[in-house]
């Protein structure tokens, strides 16, 4: 039997009417409704010596399976602090969160929720079981142990080993100019990458806050990175892959590809098609196509001489 529920404002018995169109806790007296809203969930998937961490559950629900150390938001934290926290307390590992690996719907009827996947790597500290676990163990994405609690944590795995290797991947890509290196971006690249893709274009306010908001979306979408190419600290070229998974595998796509007009044919661009190209191969994808609305001239040349096709869409094989 359910158990009486009294309003939090005058004490009287709540009753149960529909509001909304759901059924709800709703006070005679005051007329207070109680809304239940679910409490965000967090999780990460911790990187440490190329190995996921997990940790098996000491309660239901699934006691005793494997999962990624997760738990719920407490109030006065941000989503990333709780997946710091979490992490903490079951592992006794001290992570940074890197970026969101993806949000998930869990549960169903009235025990449904959010939960928030990060990606994360140690910092400090040692893997030993704690709080919720009764073991936790560093284990290889392809040698995950069984059985694994949810299927959302196996969905986030998966995401995190795709991309698992970009640093090392980004670091083939080669130039013939010293001191060239093409990176991830980071927030602080943000104006220069802006100002790169705007150039003496006559760009309106919303044009330019629209491409202000896809770049600031792509620092945290693996799927969609932004890369650029910076020579002694100044960032002279970006470029926008992106990686698709279609019933027949994965492809990747150049969604744009812009170099500082003082350096091109100096290798700038070389190096960041060669970058995306790398990370497309790490992803398993089997090739690379431009999905520029426009290609100009000089950039069709640019891109067959990297090995582009040149007969219909512009297609390079990583075959």
């Amino acid at each position: 039997m359910a158990q009486p529920v009294y309003c939090a404002r005058c004490g009287t018995l709540m009753e149960r009417r529909l509001v909304d169109d759901r059924e709800r806790d709703v006070c005679p007296a005051c007329g207070f409704i109680l809304y239940r809203n679910p409490v965000p969930a967090v999780g990460v998937v911790v990187a440490l010596e190329g190995k996921v961490v997990l940790v098996r559950r000491r309660y239901p629900p699934r006691a005793g399976c494997w999962a990624l150390p997760a738990g719920f938001m407490e109030l006065g934290e941000s989503a990333e602090e709780a997946a710091m926290r979490e992490c903490h307390e079951e592992t006794g590992l001290l992570v940074r969160v890197d970026h969101l690996l993806g949000a998930f719907s869990i549960g169903e009827g009235q025990g449904t929720g959010l939960l928030l996947i990060y990606a994360a790597t140690v910092t400090a500290g040692d893997l030993v079981a704690a709080d919720d676990a009764t073991e936790a163990g560093a284990f290889a994405p392809d040698a995950l142990p069984e059985p694994i609690a949810f299927p959302t944590h196996l969905q986030a795995i998966e995401r995190w080993r795709r991309m698992v290797a970009p640093e090392a991947r980004l670091a083939l890509a080669t130039s013939t100019m010293p001191g060239l290196q093409v990176r991830y971006a980071t927030r602080a690249d943000l104006a220069a990458a802006l100002e790169l893709l705007v150039g003496g274009r006559s760009w309106d306010d919303a044009q330019v806050v629209a491409t202000e908001a896809l770049l600031t979306d792509r620092l945290n979408d693996p799927d969609k990175p932004l890369l650029v190419a910076a020579l002694a600290g100044q960032v002279r070229g970006l470029v926008l892959p992106a990686f698709h998974q279609a019933l027949r595998g994965w492809y990747a796509t150049l969604d744009d590809l812009v170099v500082d007009s003082a350096f091109r044919r100096s290798g700038v661009g070389t190096a960041l098609v060669n970058a995306a190209a790398e990370l497309a191969r790490a992803r398993g994808c089997t090739r690379v196509q431009v999905a520029f609305s426009e290609v100009e001239a000089g950039a069709r040349e640019f891109l067959v001489a990297c090995g582009f096709g040149s007969a219909g869409t512009l297609a390079l094989s990583l075959e």
